[in-house]
Parts: C-alpha cells; sequence; structure tokens
C-alpha cells in the first residue's frame, strides 16, 4: 500500500505555503512524488494522488539545524533525562525517580540541567548524595561543558582536595579546595573515563530517539557539531552509517570530525572519514579552540568577573595551542583539502592569533556550509567567514 500512495504521489492542499523566502498565492499546492517535490502551484489535482488537506494551517521546508549533538542527546532521552524540570528539587525528584526505577544500574547517567537553577550555575554534590547514597552519579549540563557529579563519583576518580586542575579543564571547589561535584570541560573526563562504555547498539538507539524528537519539531537536517573520536566522548560515525544503509536515517545531515590531536599524521587520519552518503556526510574537522562563556571557559582578551562583580585572573581557556593551530589548519590543506575546518570558538572576540603565528592558507576562502571556514589572515588574526544562520 505505501509504495502505491507512493507512485500516486501526494499533494498538500488548503493552507499557506511557505518555500522559505516567501509566502506563495492563496490556494497554492504542493505535489510530492518520489520523494521529491514534483509541482507547486495552484489548481493540482493529480489523479489518484493521496490528499493531505492542511486545514488552514502553514506548510513550510524544514528547518535546519547548524550545530546539534543527537546521538549524546539521545542517550541523554534513554537515561536519566533531567530537561523537563527546571529548578533543584524538581532535578533531585527526576534523579531519585530513575535511581529506583533502575536499581540495577552501578552508575546514574544523564542530564540535561541549566545552570539558572544553581546559585552561580555550580550545583553541589551533597544534594545528590543525599539521594543516591553509594551509586556514582554523572549528569551533564544542557550544553554539554560541564557535570554535575557526587561524592562517589569523585572518590572513585581520586578527585581530592590536592587533585590538579587540568590544562583544558576546572574542578569547581569551595573556601577549603574541596571537590563542590561540579567538574567544567576537560575536567568532566576525570570521572567520565569511568563511565560503562556504550555499545554501538545504545548510540544507534540514541540517534533513532534523537531523529524521532527532531523531526517533530520539524527539524529535517542538521550539522552534528562532534563526529569521530573525542576524549569522554562516543564515536557516532558508525551509528550514522548504520542508519543511513538501512534506510532508518531520514534527516540529511553533515559532521563535523572533531580535531583529533594536530601535525600531518592528524590530518591523514582523517582521510577516511571524507565520505558522502545519500543521508549523512563528514565534510569538515572541527577544532575545539575553548569553551564557553557561561562556565568561563571561552577564550577571552580580558578577564571574566568573578561572581562578586570583581576583576579575576580567569579569561578562559585555549584547548589548543595558538602556536600549534597554523601548523595543523595547513596540514589540513595539505592533506585534506576537501574537508572544512569550523573552529569552535565562543566568546566576543575570541583569542586574537597574531598574523605571523598563523601561516593559515589563502587559498581556503568561501563561506562553509557546515559553519565557521577559517579564510585566511587578517590585521586581526585569523577571518572567519560565519554563514547566515549559522555559528560554531
Amino acid at each position: 500500500m505505501a509504495n502505491a500512495v507512493a507512485s500516486r504521489g501526494i499533494v498538500f492542499r488548503n493552507g499557506s505555503v511557505f518555500d522559505g523566502e516567501r509566502f506563495a498565492p492563496p490556494g497554492t499546492a504542493v505535489l510530492i512524488e518520489a520523494g521529491r517535490i514534483a509541482n507547486v502551484g495552484t489548481g493540482l489535482t493529480p489523479d489518484g494522488a493521496e490528499v493531505v488537506d492542511l486545514d488552514g494551517g502553514t506548510l513550510l521546508p524544514g528547518f535546519i539545524d547548524s550545530h546539534a549533538h543527537p546521538v549524546f542527546g539521545g542517550n541523554q532521552l534513554r537515561n536519566c533525562d533531567l530537561s523537563d524540570a527546571e529548578t533543584e528539587a524538581g532535578y533531585l525528584k527526576v534523579i531519585a525517580d530513575y535511581a529506583s526505577g533502575n536499581p540495577d544500574k552501578a552508575w546514574i547517567t544523564g542530564g540535561g540541567w541549566g545552570m539558572p537553577a544553581f546559585p552561580g550555575g555550580i550545583p553541589s554534590r551533597h544534594s545528590l548524595d543525599a539521594i543516591t547514597r553509594d551509586r556514582p552519579v554523572y549528569l551533564q549540563n544542557r550544553d554539554g561543558h560541564g557535570a554535575w557529579v557526587n561524592t562517589r563519583a569523585l572518590e572513585l576518580a581520586g578527585i581530592g582536595r590536592h587533585t590538579p586542575d587540568p590544562a583544558d579543564g576546572r574542578i569547581e571547589r569551595d573556601e577549603h579546595g574541596d571537590a563542590i561535584g561540579m567538574l567544567q570541560e576537560g575536567a568532566m573526563q576525570l570521572v567520565a573515563r569511568l563511565l560503562p562504555a556504550a555499545t554501538q547498539d545504545d548510540l544507534y538507539q540514541g540517534l533513532l530517539t534523537a531523529q524521532s524528537y527532531l523531526l517533530s519539531l520539524g527539524i529535517t537536517g542538521w550539522q552534528d557539531a562532534i563526529v569521530g573520536r573525542m576524549p569522554g566522548e562516543d564515536d557516532a560515525i558508525a551509528a550514522y552509517r548504520r542508519a543511513a544503509g538501512n534506510g532508518a536515517l531520514i534527516a540529511n545531515v553533515v559532521g563535523a570530525v572533531v580535531e583529533p590531536g594536530s601535525g600531518h599524521r592528524a590530518a591523514r587520519g582523517l582521510l577516511h572519514l571524507r565520505e558522502r552518503t545519500e543521508r549523512f556526510r563528514a565534510t569538515s574537522v572541527k577544532m575545539m579552540l575553548g569553551g564557553v562563556a557561561e562556565n568561563h571557559t571561552a577564550a577571552m582578551l580580558e578577564p571574566y568577573l568573578d561572581h562578586d562583580g570583581c576583576h579575576g585572573d580567569n579569561s578562559g581557556l585555549d584547548f589548543i595551542d595558538p602556536d600549534e593551530l597554523p601548523r595543523f589548519v595547513t596540514a589540513l590543506d595539505e592533506h585534506a583539502p576537501r574537508l572544512e575546518t569550523p573552529p569552535h570558538q565562543v566568546s566576543r572576540t575570541g583569542r586574537r592569533i597574531p598574523p605571523r603565528r598563523t601561516g593559515a592558507p589563502a587559498r581556503r576562502t568561501g563561506a562553509s556550509r557546515t559553519g565557521v571556514n577559517c579564510t585566511g589572515v587578517s590585521r586581526t588574526g585569523v577571518n572567519c567567514v560565519i554563514d547566515i544562520a549559522r555559528a560554531c
């Protein structure tokens, strides 16, 4: 029956039609044949076509999300999902219910909590301890740049008063120097490395769960802003390959392969990821230059204000040595010239990289299809072009 309907076509009528730029004239209908738009106009009455009555609603193209992490988000939805709560009390109730409903899980994992629910955006391990007892907890926040953990998780990771902050992260501490229970950026990996490994089926089901949710919102395509191998992150490429191969991937997806290192060896190692299927394409390399502003890890030219509104000595983190960045970009251009290089840089101006240190190939020009494309060198540093409605 489905094939018969597909061969006859589907016509959407009796509503407004928006083509992405303007509304079509009243009475416009849209005919779909073989999964593609075959005709747009008034008076469309193809014989045998299935008619969808819009009943005065609006038909418009699907939305495209330029920066998403669907596999990560889908797995969060399938575990302890905090996205529907808004307060600390609400989060703790969801966590307690999940813990009691999943007594066999060694770890309580998931996420989706928001920083505004906590003073200074920093939750405490003690509130988790009260409801989870001896089971370790690891819950990432909504932006994925920080994690809320309990005392048991800190103990298993060996994090104490004298544990140094990693170069690419921060352990939030109380006035005595003890870990509060909030880990920022690279500090998350001190605990994340202990989590039970996700199976390939976990990643696949996470992708399908996320796709179903995104399609329900009208999002029919996206850029997955991290594919490939990254410390503490599961590689989503196999899940995309599987879904694209068996027809389960309905959306159109481009992937940004996370930068795995620097130099010619890393660039050559990315060549096998330069693949294209009907629904999934790995088209760029993402370079994590810094964190995000809300947890004061995005690299800035001037220090952040502290919680009292005073100037401190923290101006953010450089995840990649600015002296190494031009060498890596040049290596990518030489060994993988068809892969774009969007940097993850969330700040007002970012850390300026003097032209004398860039050496970025000037021939990489034009706007990126998937985010920010470094196009050359300006007087103030690396010159990047941002596509309309895209951000890195």
